[in-house]
């Protein structure tokens, strides 16, 4: 029979056990709540590294709906990152198929004796302490990497143990919320669908009035669009599309959302944000859409946009459409103006 001491230690293990347990039933909650892509990944980090006590955690997941390759997400937290350096890891790359076949946590050392120094060269610029891959149905959809513990020399072998529970838990809500991101996502731009974007201005509306927070809407067009698919074809009209896609997302907040309004229209839903920040942001993307050069084979380029900017008002923003005809009017006198300029709705007043 077990007595004093040993059992005080078998009831002290039993309580971590079924802690632990409830922990990772509350942390499958949280990460199942949440069909974000972006936010998603950014809650698994904090948790890592809450309950692991590091300082350091990244996230290598897919970017592009086209793409099995695994980037490193921008919510990274604690790593010395190159700013030209590229942290991918490409499809075929001999770490993934190592991965998948021991699905368990590695550190750097225990990987370089398997497989070598090079398929590791985008994780080992970091020196991450410990690495764990996640994955949903049989397929490797992310690479965990966490740093030193705060108060451990390196991570205790419990706790390597929880982390890759923790990883199931989150492989499995990253597929999901990926199989979300393309039924909500423009193919072509990565821009989110309309009838998204409109579901989440009514949301925002909503959430707005109740906490009285603030939030712009800026709508932009592609200026003389017509003439240039009269004059290079479609494909090339195509291509300037996806290019000014790509600078409205290298230009705007986490977030932020931006949505393919029309063919050639866009909008960027920005959230907490008043007039004067929506307006750099606005002027950050035309001018760099305006300092862009647009080639496709041997065709080549440029092109401005003219902007609408809209504060909300829970006054006289009466639902949605009233908020979006604010914008869509601010953007009209931009077009009316003479182009390539933003215009806020206040400026019309």
């Amino acid at each position: 029979m077990i007595q004093g001491k040993e059992a005080e230690q078998q009831i002290d293990m039993y309580e971590k056990k079924i802690f632990d347990l409830t922990q990772l039933i509350e942390i499958s909650k949280s990460l199942n709540s949440n069909l974000d892509y972006n936010a998603l990944i950014q809650s698994i980090l904090y948790i890592c590294m809450g309950q692991l006590k590091v300082l350091k955690a990244g996230l290598f997941a897919r970017k592009d709906i086209g793409s099995q390759d695994l980037v490193l997400h921008r919510s990274q937290v604690g790593f010395d990152m190159h700013a030209h350096q590229q942290y991918v890891i490409h499809e075929g790359n001999p770490l993934l198929d190592y991965l998948h076949d021991h699905p368990k946590s590695q550190t750097l050392d225990d990987l370089q004796s398997a497989i070598g120094e090079e398929p590791l060269d985008p994780i080992s610029q970091l020196q991450p302490v410990l690495i764990i891959p996640l994955r949903a149905k049989d397929v490797i959809n992310g690479i965990l990497i966490l740093g030193d513990p705060i108060q451990e020399s390196a991570i205790p072998m419990e706790d390597r143990d929880y982390v890759e529970n923790i990883a199931i838990l989150a492989g499995i809500a990253v597929h999901n919320a990926f199989l979300y991101e393309i039924t909500t996502t423009d193919v072509m731009t990565r821009l989110k669908l309309r009838h998204f974007f409109l579901d989440t201005l009514s949301s925002q509306i909503a959430l707005s009035r109740r906490h009285n927070k603030t939030m712009s809407l800026i709508m932009m067009d592609i200026d003389h669009f017509k003439a240039l698919n009269d004059n290079y074809g479609h494909v090339v009209g195509d291509e300037v599309i996806i290019g000014v896609s790509r600078i409205i997302l290298d230009n705007i907040r986490q977030t932020d959302m931006a949505a393919r309004y029309g063919g050639e229209e866009f909008v960027v839903l920005l959230p907490d944000a008043p007039r004067s920040t929506a307006l750099q942001i606005a002027e950050r993307i035309r001018t760099a859409v305006a300092q862009a050069l647009f080639t496709y084979e041997d065709a080549s380029c440029s092109v401005t946009i003219s902007m609408g900017l809209a504060e909300f008002d829970p006054y006289t923003d009466l639902n949605s459409q009233t908020f979006i005809q604010k914008a869509d009017k601010a953007l009209y006198e931009s077009k009316r103006g003479g182009r390539n300029r933003t215009t806020t709705a206040a400026d019309l007043s």
